[in-house]
Protein backbone atom coordinates (compact mmCIF):
# COMPACT_ATOMS: atom_id res chain seq x y z
CA UNK A 1 0.00 0.00 0.00
CA UNK A 2 1.17 3.74 -0.98
CA UNK A 3 0.09 6.94 0.63
CA UNK A 4 -0.24 9.89 -1.39
CA UNK A 5 0.18 13.17 -0.47
CA UNK A 6 -1.77 14.78 -2.59
CA UNK A 7 -4.62 12.72 -2.45
CA UNK A 8 -7.70 13.86 -0.17
CA UNK A 9 -8.88 10.38 1.55
CA UNK A 10 -7.02 7.29 2.68
CA UNK A 11 -7.99 4.83 0.57
CA UNK A 12 -9.70 1.74 2.36
CA UNK A 13 -8.33 3.20 5.37
CA UNK A 14 -10.09 0.97 8.46
CA UNK A 15 -12.36 3.86 9.63
CA UNK A 16 -15.09 3.34 7.16
CA UNK A 17 -13.32 5.77 4.70
CA UNK A 18 -13.74 8.86 6.59
CA UNK A 19 -10.19 9.78 7.76
CA UNK A 20 -9.34 12.60 5.54
CA UNK A 21 -6.34 14.36 4.94
CA UNK A 22 -7.99 17.87 5.45
CA UNK A 23 -5.43 20.41 5.18
CA UNK A 24 -2.37 18.36 5.94
CA UNK A 25 -1.64 17.49 2.34
CA UNK A 26 -1.70 21.02 1.02
CA UNK A 27 0.91 22.17 3.93
CA UNK A 28 3.56 19.22 2.13
CA UNK A 29 6.22 21.13 0.14
CA UNK A 30 7.71 19.99 -3.42
CA UNK A 31 11.15 19.35 -2.09
CA UNK A 32 9.98 17.10 0.82
CA UNK A 33 11.54 13.59 0.63
CA UNK A 34 10.06 12.23 4.30
CA UNK A 35 7.90 9.46 3.83
CA UNK A 36 5.64 10.92 6.73
CA UNK A 37 5.53 14.09 5.02
CA UNK A 38 4.85 13.23 1.00
CA UNK A 39 2.82 9.94 1.54
CA UNK A 40 4.94 8.04 -0.18
CA UNK A 41 6.11 4.24 0.98
CA UNK A 42 4.74 1.30 2.43
CA UNK A 43 2.65 1.95 5.63
CA UNK A 44 5.93 0.45 7.62
CA UNK A 45 8.36 3.00 5.85
CA UNK A 46 5.62 5.95 6.36
CA UNK A 47 5.30 4.94 10.39
CA UNK A 48 8.75 4.52 11.07
CA UNK A 49 9.69 7.96 9.10
CA UNK A 50 6.95 9.30 11.05
CA UNK A 51 8.09 7.91 14.34
CA UNK A 52 11.44 9.48 13.52
CA UNK A 53 10.72 12.94 12.81
CA UNK A 54 8.33 12.75 16.40
CA UNK A 55 11.04 11.38 18.08
CA UNK A 56 13.72 13.95 16.45
CA UNK A 57 12.99 16.52 19.01
CA UNK A 58 11.40 18.96 16.26
CA UNK A 59 9.48 22.22 18.31
CA UNK A 60 7.35 22.20 14.59
CA UNK A 61 3.86 22.10 15.90
CA UNK A 62 2.42 21.76 12.59
CA UNK A 63 4.48 19.18 11.73
CA UNK A 64 4.44 17.24 14.38
CA UNK A 65 0.68 16.82 14.38
CA UNK A 66 0.95 16.19 10.63
CA UNK A 67 3.18 12.98 12.08
CA UNK A 68 1.17 12.21 14.56
CA UNK A 69 -2.04 12.44 12.14
CA UNK A 70 -0.49 10.39 9.66
CA UNK A 71 0.77 7.96 11.68
CA UNK A 72 -2.84 7.49 12.62
CA UNK A 73 -4.07 6.85 9.32
CA UNK A 74 -1.15 4.19 9.03
CA UNK A 75 -2.32 2.67 11.78
CA UNK A 76 -6.09 3.15 11.09
CA UNK A 77 -5.00 1.15 7.69
CA UNK A 78 -3.70 -2.22 9.51
CA UNK A 79 -6.28 -2.16 11.87
CA UNK A 80 -4.58 -0.83 15.35
CA UNK A 81 -7.77 1.70 16.59
CA UNK A 82 -6.74 1.90 19.80
CA UNK A 83 -2.90 3.42 18.80
CA UNK A 84 -4.71 5.47 16.03
CA UNK A 85 -6.74 6.82 18.84
CA UNK A 86 -3.14 7.34 20.91
CA UNK A 87 -2.14 9.24 17.99
CA UNK A 88 -4.42 11.46 18.03
CA UNK A 89 -4.80 12.28 21.41
CA UNK A 90 -0.77 13.24 21.37
CA UNK A 91 -2.16 15.63 18.58
CA UNK A 92 -4.82 17.18 20.61
CA UNK A 93 -2.08 17.78 23.03
CA UNK A 94 -0.20 19.78 21.15
CA UNK A 95 -2.32 21.80 19.62
CA UNK A 96 -6.62 21.33 21.04
CA UNK A 97 -7.53 23.97 18.07
CA UNK A 98 -7.31 21.98 14.93
CA UNK A 99 -10.58 20.87 14.47
CA UNK A 100 -9.58 18.04 12.24
CA UNK A 101 -7.62 16.03 15.01
CA UNK A 102 -11.00 15.75 16.85
CA UNK A 103 -12.17 14.85 13.16
CA UNK A 104 -10.18 11.80 12.80
CA UNK A 105 -10.42 10.48 15.97
CA UNK A 106 -14.26 10.80 16.18
CA UNK A 107 -13.66 8.04 13.15
CA UNK A 108 -11.59 6.12 15.18
CA UNK A 109 -14.34 6.12 18.04
CA UNK A 110 -16.66 5.36 15.75
CA UNK A 111 -14.55 2.33 14.02
CA UNK A 112 -14.56 0.98 17.84
CA UNK A 113 -18.60 1.65 18.50
CA UNK A 114 -17.72 4.27 21.18
CA UNK A 115 -20.35 7.10 19.78
CA UNK A 116 -20.42 9.49 22.51
CA UNK A 117 -16.44 9.95 22.16
CA UNK A 118 -17.31 10.02 18.54
CA UNK A 119 -20.01 12.68 19.44
CA UNK A 120 -18.49 14.64 21.73
CA UNK A 121 -15.52 14.85 19.55
CA UNK A 122 -17.88 15.87 16.28
CA UNK A 123 -18.75 18.45 18.79
CA UNK A 124 -15.94 20.33 19.19
CA UNK A 125 -14.62 19.91 16.19
CA UNK A 126 -17.65 22.12 14.57
CA UNK A 127 -17.11 24.02 17.25
CA UNK A 128 -14.17 25.46 15.77
CA UNK A 129 -15.19 25.00 11.90
CA UNK A 130 -19.25 24.95 12.01
CA UNK A 131 -18.62 25.33 7.78
CA UNK A 132 -17.03 21.90 7.01
CA UNK A 133 -19.43 19.95 5.80
CA UNK A 134 -17.30 16.37 6.35
CA UNK A 135 -18.08 16.94 9.93
CA UNK A 136 -21.61 17.03 9.89
CA UNK A 137 -21.61 14.15 7.59
CA UNK A 138 -19.99 11.54 10.19
CA UNK A 139 -21.80 12.91 12.94
CA UNK A 140 -24.78 12.16 10.90
CA UNK A 141 -23.53 8.73 10.41
CA UNK A 142 -22.85 7.96 14.25
CA UNK A 143 -26.27 9.25 15.11
CA UNK A 144 -27.12 7.01 12.11
CA UNK A 145 -25.17 3.89 13.54
CA UNK A 146 -26.53 4.81 17.44
CA UNK A 147 -30.43 4.34 16.10
CA UNK A 148 -31.46 7.68 16.27
CA UNK A 149 -32.16 8.22 12.39
CA UNK A 150 -34.44 11.52 13.36
CA UNK A 151 -30.96 13.06 14.41
CA UNK A 152 -29.05 11.78 11.48
CA UNK A 153 -31.17 13.64 9.11
CA UNK A 154 -30.34 16.44 10.31
CA UNK A 155 -26.62 16.06 10.01
CA UNK A 156 -26.85 15.20 6.81
CA UNK A 157 -29.29 18.09 6.13
CA UNK A 158 -26.75 20.12 7.51
CA UNK A 159 -23.86 18.56 5.13
CA UNK A 160 -26.24 18.79 1.62
CA UNK A 161 -26.42 22.90 2.90
CA UNK A 162 -22.91 23.52 3.17
CA UNK A 163 -21.90 20.53 0.19
CA UNK A 164 -24.73 20.72 -2.34
CA UNK A 165 -23.17 19.10 -5.06
CA UNK A 166 -21.11 16.60 -3.08
CA UNK A 167 -22.86 13.08 -3.99
CA UNK A 168 -22.00 11.94 -0.34
CA UNK A 169 -24.52 13.80 1.75
CA UNK A 170 -27.24 12.74 -0.67
CA UNK A 171 -26.13 9.04 -0.19
CA UNK A 172 -26.32 9.16 3.51
CA UNK A 173 -29.22 10.69 3.89
CA UNK A 174 -31.07 8.19 1.01
CA UNK A 175 -29.94 5.48 3.54
CA UNK A 176 -31.20 6.52 6.30
CA UNK A 177 -34.64 7.18 4.34
CA UNK A 178 -34.54 3.39 2.94
CA UNK A 179 -34.15 2.44 6.73
CA UNK A 180 -37.39 4.47 7.75
CA UNK A 181 -39.13 3.07 4.89
CA UNK A 182 -39.44 6.10 3.00
CA UNK A 183 -38.81 4.88 -0.65
CA UNK A 184 -39.86 7.68 -2.29
CA UNK A 185 -37.49 10.23 0.06
CA UNK A 186 -35.22 7.72 -0.58
CA UNK A 187 -35.45 7.24 -4.65
CA UNK A 188 -34.84 11.24 -4.56
CA UNK A 189 -31.23 11.41 -2.77
CA UNK A 190 -30.52 8.60 -5.09
CA UNK A 191 -31.54 10.51 -8.04
CA UNK A 192 -29.77 13.20 -7.11
CA UNK A 193 -26.85 10.92 -6.44
CA UNK A 194 -27.22 10.20 -10.33
CA UNK A 195 -27.62 13.16 -11.07
CA UNK A 196 -24.46 14.62 -9.68
CA UNK A 197 -21.75 11.65 -10.86
CA UNK A 198 -23.86 9.45 -13.54
CA UNK A 199 -21.05 7.48 -14.34
CA UNK A 200 -20.73 5.39 -10.49
CA UNK A 201 -22.01 2.05 -10.83
CA UNK A 202 -22.70 2.52 -6.62
CA UNK A 203 -25.78 5.20 -7.16
CA UNK A 204 -27.49 2.91 -10.06
CA UNK A 205 -27.07 -0.01 -7.12
CA UNK A 206 -28.65 1.44 -4.09
CA UNK A 207 -31.32 3.19 -5.96
CA UNK A 208 -32.25 -0.43 -7.54
CA UNK A 209 -32.45 -2.21 -4.23
CA UNK A 210 -35.06 0.81 -3.57
CA UNK A 211 -36.85 0.15 -6.21
CA UNK A 212 -36.80 -3.57 -5.40
CA UNK A 213 -37.99 -2.66 -2.11
CA UNK A 214 -41.19 -0.67 -3.92
CA UNK A 215 -41.34 -4.01 -6.36
CA UNK A 216 -40.69 -1.45 -8.86
CA UNK A 217 -38.70 -4.26 -10.49
CA UNK A 218 -38.83 -2.61 -14.29
CA UNK A 219 -36.95 0.45 -12.81
CA UNK A 220 -35.04 -1.72 -10.60
CA UNK A 221 -33.69 -3.99 -13.20
CA UNK A 222 -32.52 -1.08 -15.61
CA UNK A 223 -30.87 0.26 -12.63
CA UNK A 224 -28.86 -2.82 -11.92
CA UNK A 225 -28.56 -2.70 -16.10
CA UNK A 226 -26.93 0.52 -16.18
CA UNK A 227 -24.36 -0.45 -12.69
CA UNK A 228 -23.29 -3.44 -14.76
CA UNK A 229 -22.73 -1.38 -17.98
CA UNK A 230 -20.40 0.68 -15.69
CA UNK A 231 -19.28 -1.38 -12.88
CA UNK A 232 -18.62 -5.59 -15.15
CA UNK A 233 -19.15 -8.09 -12.45
CA UNK A 234 -20.25 -5.73 -9.58
CA UNK A 235 -21.53 -8.02 -6.78
CA UNK A 236 -24.52 -6.44 -5.17
CA UNK A 237 -25.71 -5.50 -9.16
CA UNK A 238 -25.72 -8.81 -10.27
CA UNK A 239 -27.72 -10.02 -6.92
CA UNK A 240 -30.04 -7.39 -7.46
CA UNK A 241 -30.33 -8.53 -11.34
CA UNK A 242 -30.93 -12.19 -10.10
CA UNK A 243 -33.88 -11.34 -7.93
CA UNK A 244 -35.77 -9.21 -10.34
CA UNK A 245 -35.23 -12.14 -12.88
CA UNK A 246 -36.74 -14.22 -10.59
CA UNK A 247 -39.36 -12.55 -9.42
CA UNK A 248 -40.28 -11.41 -12.71
CA UNK A 249 -39.83 -15.05 -14.39
CA UNK A 250 -39.11 -18.35 -12.81
CA UNK A 251 -37.63 -18.76 -9.61
CA UNK A 252 -34.87 -20.25 -11.37
CA UNK A 253 -34.16 -17.60 -14.12
CA UNK A 254 -31.65 -15.51 -11.88
CA UNK A 255 -29.20 -18.53 -10.84
CA UNK A 256 -26.48 -17.22 -13.05
CA UNK A 257 -26.73 -13.92 -11.81
CA UNK A 258 -26.60 -14.81 -7.86
CA UNK A 259 -24.33 -17.50 -8.35
CA UNK A 260 -21.60 -15.21 -9.87
CA UNK A 261 -21.99 -12.72 -7.47
CA UNK A 262 -21.43 -15.39 -4.35
CA UNK A 263 -18.66 -16.41 -6.28
CA UNK A 264 -17.34 -12.66 -6.62
CA UNK A 265 -17.94 -11.80 -3.03
CA UNK A 266 -19.04 -15.28 -0.94
CA UNK A 267 -20.30 -12.43 1.62
CA UNK A 268 -23.51 -10.64 -0.19
CA UNK A 269 -25.97 -12.49 -0.05
CA UNK A 270 -25.73 -11.40 4.14
CA UNK A 271 -25.10 -7.69 2.52
CA UNK A 272 -28.14 -7.72 0.89
CA UNK A 273 -30.65 -8.51 3.69
CA UNK A 274 -29.23 -6.08 5.76
CA UNK A 275 -30.53 -3.84 3.38
CA UNK A 276 -34.18 -5.66 4.09
CA UNK A 277 -34.81 -7.09 1.38
CA UNK A 278 -35.99 -10.49 1.46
Amino acid sequence: MRFRAAHPILARAALAGTLLFAGLASQAQAEETNPCFTGDGSIKEVLDACATFIASGSTDNDQLIRAHSVRAMALAAIGNIDATIAELDEAVKIDATKPNSYFMRAAAYQAKKDYDKAVADLDEAIRLDGKFGDYFLLRGMVYRDKGDFDRALVEFNEKIKLDPNAASGYSKRGDVYRQRKEYDLSVADYDQVIKIDAEDAKGYVDRGWIFVLKNDLDKAEADFDKALELHQNDASALVGRGVVKSRKGKPTDGNADLALAKQIEPGIFEEIKKLGVE
